[in-house]
C-alpha cells in the first residue's frame, strides 16, 4: 500500500483492506506510517514549544498569572476574579510550581504543553476532515506565528482553543457515533473551558446556533424562525433598546448624589434608563464577592451581592429577554412533544419515525440518562473552580453571573480601542496562507451545500464540514464586533479557519496528487503523452523516462518567487539606484501576472484541475516558508521587543536584566536573597522580587529617606514625576532609567483617525498610505519592511521605570538595552 493510499480520506465504518482488496484480520497493535508521522510532529511541536521558553520576561498580563499561580502555592489562597478570567488558569499554574518550582520557564510550561497538544489535535477529526487534511492541519499549526506564539504565552487562550477544538471534535464524533465516551469528552472539555474562560460563552453562542437549526430543520422547520427572530429581539432588548449613561473616562457612570442614579445622557426605547453594566464601576462590584467580605457573615454577603446582581436584572428590557427567552422554550417544547398534527402524530413522533438523524442523536442524549450524568459532570467541574474548592461558596453565582456582567460592560469600555479591521489586519500580516485557504473553503463549503440540493454532492462528512465552515466565519464576525481586541485572542479564529483551510487543500491538491501514482497515459502507439498531466515523455534525451507536469510547473514557479524576492529586496535596497524604472509594487504584480501565465498555460497543456492543484501547491509552500519564517522571528527573535503587532505590549529584556543582577549582587553579599530593596506598587515586582526576603512594597511615593541598609529603589519613572520629594530623599543614589513595558506603535501602522485621508501622506499609517496611494515608491517600501523584517518605521513607545542604587552598586547594574545613568533627569 502507497503512503498516499495510507493517507487517504477513509469512512469511519470503512474496514482496512489487504493488497488483494480483502479485509485485513486483527492483528497486535502496531504504529502506522501516519502515526509516525504525528509521532514526529508531536516531538518537534514539543522542542519548539520548550525552546527558550523562559528567557524573555514575562508580559504584564503574565505577571498577574504567575504571581496568583504562586499565591496558590504558597498557600494564599485565591478567590475568582473575572478581570483576570478563570480559575483553570492558576491552579494549572500552581500545580507546575509545584512540580518543577516557580520561575518564568515552569510560569509557561503548561501553555507550551497545551499548544503540543492543540498541534497535534487534528488526528482526533482525521475520520471527518480526511486524513490527509488533519496532517496538513497539524503541519500548518506548528508553523502557524499565532498559534507558536500563543502557545509560549502564560495566558488562558492556549487552554480555551485546546478545550474548543475537543467540544467541536465531540460534537461531531458523537453525532457520527453516538458513543458516551464522546459525549463526556465534550463535557469536560465545555467545562473546563467555561472555568477557564470568558471566549466561552461565545463560543457556546457559536456552536449552539447551528445545531439548533439544524435540529429545527429535521424535526420542526417552523422553530428557526421562531429561534431567529428571538436572537434578533434578545439582541435588540439588551444592546440597543436601554438608554446611555453619562460617563466619565474610565466608563464609569455619573451618578445622582442623593438617589445614586445613573445621569442618562439618551433615554432609551420608552424611556428605558441604561442597563447597570453601563457603570464600569458597577461591573468591579459585581465581579466577584468573598463569603467573609466586609467581615460579614455568608448569609449577609450573598444576600447583599444577590441584591446587586437584582439591580441589573430588573432593567425592564432584561426582564423582557428572559422571558422571551423562556416563553420561547415553552412554546417549541409545546409544539415539537405536545401538539398532535392532523395525522394525530407530534412533529417529534414524526421524526423519529422518518429516523431523522437529529432527532436521534437527541434521543440518545436520553438513553441512560446520559443528559443527567453530563450535568452532573459539568456542574461538579463549575462547582469546585468557581468556589476554590468550596472556600468561597459565593463563587457559584459571582461565577456565572460576575463574569457575564463584567464582561457585558467591558464590550461598552473597548479595551484597546482596537478598529474593526484589527483581526484581518493581524491576519494578513502572519497568516495570509490561513486566509487564502480559508475563503476557498468557504467556497467549497458553499458549492457542496448547493450540491446537496441538487443531490449531487461529493463531501463526505458534510455536517462536520458545515459546523466547520460556521465556526470560522462566526468566530471572525463575533470577535471583529466585540469591544476588546486583543492580538492573543486571534487564536480563536486561526483555529476554525486552520481546519476549514486544510480540508479545502485536501479537495484542491490530494486527489491530483493520488491519481499521481497511476502512472503516465500512454497513446494508440503505446507511448507516454501529457493528457491529464501523468507525464512528460523525453523522446530520444532519455528511453521511457517521463517528467512530471509537478516537477515542471514546481521549478518554474519556484524561479518566478525566487526571482522576484531578490528583485524586490534590490528595488527596495538601492531605491533609485538599483532601477529608476522598477518601483515596488511592479514586482508582486509582476509575479502574480507570470504565475497566472503559468497557471493557465498547465491548464491548457495537462487540464485544468492539475493546474489549479499545482497553483495550490506553490502558493501553500511559498506562503508557507513566510508564515514559518514569521513564527520564529515572533516566538524566538521578536519575543520581548514589540515590533510585532502579537506582542502588542511587553515587559522589557531591562527587567530581567536588573533583576538577575540584584540577584547577583545579594549572593556576592551573602546570606542568598536578602539584599534589602524598596519596590512600588507596579505588579511586575510582586513576581520578580517574590523571593527577596527583605523587599518591601511601597506605594511609590516615599516619605522619608531610604534606610542605611537599603541598596536599591525602584519606581515607575511617572512616580518620580509626580512626586518631586523622591528625587531629593534619593539624593546619594545613582539613578538610572529602564523601559518597563513598551509597546508596538499602533497609530502609525494600521489605525485609521478620522480624516486619515486628508493628512499629508507620511503623516498616515502604513495602512493608510497603502490604500491612499499604493503605487508610491515610499510606500512599498515601508511595507516589504514591515512584512519581512518587522520594521515598523517608529519609535516604540514605553513606560518606564528607575532604579536608584548606590554608588558602588551603579557599574554592577549597567545601563542595559534601553537604560540611562541619568535617568531622574530626563523628562
Amino acid at each position: 500500500m502507497s503512503t498516499l493510499e495510507l493517507l487517504r480520506p477513509q469512512a469511519a465504518n470503512e474496514p482496512a483492506t489487504g493488497a488483494a482488496g480483502t479485509a485485513v484480520l486483527a492483528r497486535p497493535w502496531s504504529l502506522t506510517v501516519e502515526q509516525l508521522v504525528y509521532l514526529a510532529l508531536g516531538v518537534i511541536a514539543l522542542i519548539a514549544h520548550l525552546w527558550a521558553l523562559g528567557d524573555r520576561a514575562l508580559h504584564h498580563d503574565e505577571t498577574l498569572h504567575a504571581s496568583y499561580s504562586w499565591y496558590l502555592l504558597v498557600g494564599r489562597g485565591y478567590i475568582h476574579d473575572p478581570l483576570l478570567h478563570g480559575p483553570l488558569l492558576y491552579y494549572l499554574g500552581a500545580l507546575f510550581y509545584f512540580l518543577f518550582g516557580d520561575n518564568d520557564f515552569t510560569a509557561r510550561l503548561g501553555p507550551a504543553l497545551a499548544g503540543t497538544a492543540l498541534t497535534l489535535s487534528p488526528y482526533l477529526l482525521r475520520r471527518d476532515l480526511g486524513r490527509p487534511a488533519a496532517l496538513i492541519a497539524a503541519v500548518y499549526l506548528l508553523i502557524s506565528p499565532v498559534a507558536l506564539y500563543v502557545g509560549r504565552f502564560f495566558r488562558h487562550d492556549i487552554y480555551s482553543v485546546l478545550c474548543e477544538m475537543l467540544v467541536f471534535t465531540a460534537i461531531v464524533r458523537y453525532a457520527a457515533t453516538r458513543r458516551p465516551a464522546w459525549l463526556l469528552t465534550g463535557v469536560v472539555a465545555f467545562g473546563l473551558m467555561f472555568v477557564n474562560q470568558e471566549t466561552s460563552y461565545l463560543f457556546l453562542l457559536i456552536m449552539v446556533a447551528p445545531l439548533a437549526v439544524a435540529f429545527l430543520w429535521q424535526v420542526y422547520r417552523p422553530g428557526i424562525g421562531l429561534v431567529a427572530a428571538l436572537g434578533v429581539l434578545v439582541a435588540l432588548l439588551i444592546f440597543v433598546a436601554p438608554g446611555t449613561a453619562q460617563v466619565d473616562g474610565a466608563h464609569h457612570a455619573v451618578r445622582d448624589p442623593a438617589t445614586g442614579a445613573m445621569l442618562v445622557e439618551r433615554p432609551g426605547l420608552f424611556g428605558w434608563g441604561p442597563l447597570e453594566t453601563e457603570d464600569n464601576g458597577y461591573a468591579l462590584r459585581v465581579r466577584n464577592r468573598a463569603d467573609d467580605d466586609g467581615g460579614r457573615g455568608l448569609a449577609a454577603n450573598l444576600a447583599l451581592y444577590l441584591a446587586d446582581l437584582w439591580s441589573f436584572f430588573r432593567h425592564p428590557a432584561v426582564l423582557l429577554a428572559i422571558g422571551l427567552v423562556l416563553g420561547t422554550i415553552a412554546a417549541l417544547v409545546y409544539l415539537i412533544w405536545r401538539r398532535p398534527g392532523p395525522d394525530g402524530k407530534t412533529p417529534w413522533e414524526v421524526a423519529r419515525e422518518r429516523d431523522a438523524q437529529a432527532a436521534a442523536v437527541f434521543a440518545s442524549l436520553g438513553e441512560g440518562r446520559r443528559w443527567l450524568v453530563a450535568l452532573a459532570v459539568f456542574l461538579a467541574i463549575y462547582a469546585v473552580f468557581f468556589t476554590a474548592f468550596f472556600t468561597n461558596i459565593i463563587g457559584l453565582f459571582s461565577g456565572t453571573a460576575g463574569s457575564l456582567l463584567y464582561w457585558l460592560a467591558q464590550h461598552n469600555v473597548q479595551r484597546g480601542g482596537q478598529p474593526d479591521h484589527y483581526y484581518l489586519f493581524l491576519l494578513g500580516v502572519y497568516e495570509p496562507l490561513l486566509l487564502i485557504f480559508g475563503v476557498l473553503g468557504l467556497g467549497l463549503v458553499a458549492y457542496e451545500l448547493w450540491s446537496m440540493h441538487r443531490g449531487t454532492a461529493t463531501v463526505r462528512n458534510p455536517f462536520c464540514i458545515s459546523l466547520l465552515a460556521w465556526w470560522a466565519l462566526a468566530a471572525l464576525g463575533i470577535y471583529t464586533w466585540a469591544g476588546e481586541k486583543m492580538p492573543w485572542l486571534t487564536i480563536h479564529i486561526t483555529l476554525p479557519f486552520t481546519l476549514l483551510g486544510a480540508w479545502a487543500a485536501q479537495r484542491v491538491i490530494w486527489n491530483r496528487a493520488r491519481d499521481e501514482e497511476a502512472g503516465p497515459i500512454l497513446d494508440a502507439d503505446g507511448q507516454p503523452r501529457w493528457h491529464g498531466g501523468r507525464g512528460l515523455w523525453l523522446g530520444p534525451l532519455a528511453e521511457h523516462v517521463t517528467l512530471s507536469p509537478w516537477v515542471i510547473y514546481g521549478a518554474l514557479f519556484a524561479a518566478i518567487v525566487g526571482l522576484s524576492f531578490v528583485l524586490m529586496t534590490a528595488v527596495v535596497n538601492f531605491g533609485e539606484q538599483a532601477a529608476v524604472l522598477v518601483l515596488p509594487w511592479m514586482v508582486p504584480a509582476a509575479a502574480l501576472l507570470l504565475v497566472a501565465l503559468l497557471t493557465v498555460g498547465a491548464g491548457l497543456r495537462w487540464g485544468w484541475g492539475h493546474a489549479v492543484a499545482m497553483l495550490a501547491v506553490g502558493i501553500g509552500l511559498s506562503l508557507g516558508l513566510y508564515t514559518a519564517r514569521s513564527a520564529v522571528r515572533l516566538a524566538y527573535i521578536n519575543g520581548d521587543v514589540p515590533v510585532e503587532m502579537m506582542v502588542y505590549t511587553q515587559t522589557s529584556p531591562d527587567v530581567m536584566q536588573v533583576v538577575r543582577r540584584l540577584e547577583e549582587v545579594s549572593r556576592r553579599r551573602g546570606g542568598g536573597l536578602a539584599l534589602p530593596v524598596i519596590y512600588d506598587n507596579e505588579t511586575v515586582w510582586s513576581w520578580y522580587l517574590r523571593d527577596f526576603t527583605a523587599a518591601q512594597r511601597g506605594s511609590g511615593q516615599l516619605a522619608v529617606p531610604p534606610d542605611e541598609s537599603v541598596v536599591a529603589v525602584l519606581l515607575l519613572q511617572e512616580h518620580l514625576d509626580r512626586f518631586p520629594e523622591n528625587r531629593e530623599l534619593l539624593d546619594g543614589f545613582v539613578v538610572q532609567r529602564y523601559p518597563l513595558r513598551w509597546w508596538f506603535p499602533e497609530d502609525q501602522v494600521y489605525r485609521l483617525g478620522p480624516g486619515w485621508r486628508d493628512v499629508p501622506l507620511e503623516q498616515s499609517s502604513l495602512l493608510g498610505q497603502l490604500l491612499r496611494n499604493p503605487f508610491d515608491r515610499g510606500v512599498g517600501e515601508r511595507w516589504w519592511r514591515f512584512l519581512m523584517f518587522r520594521d515598523p518605521g517608529n519609535p516604540l513607545g514605553s513606560t518606564d521605570f528607575v532604579i536608584a542604587v548606590r554608588p558602588e552598586l551603579a557599574d554592577q547594574i549597567g545601563v542595559g538595552l534601553g537604560g540611562s545613568l541619568n535617568g531622574a533627569d530626563q523628562p
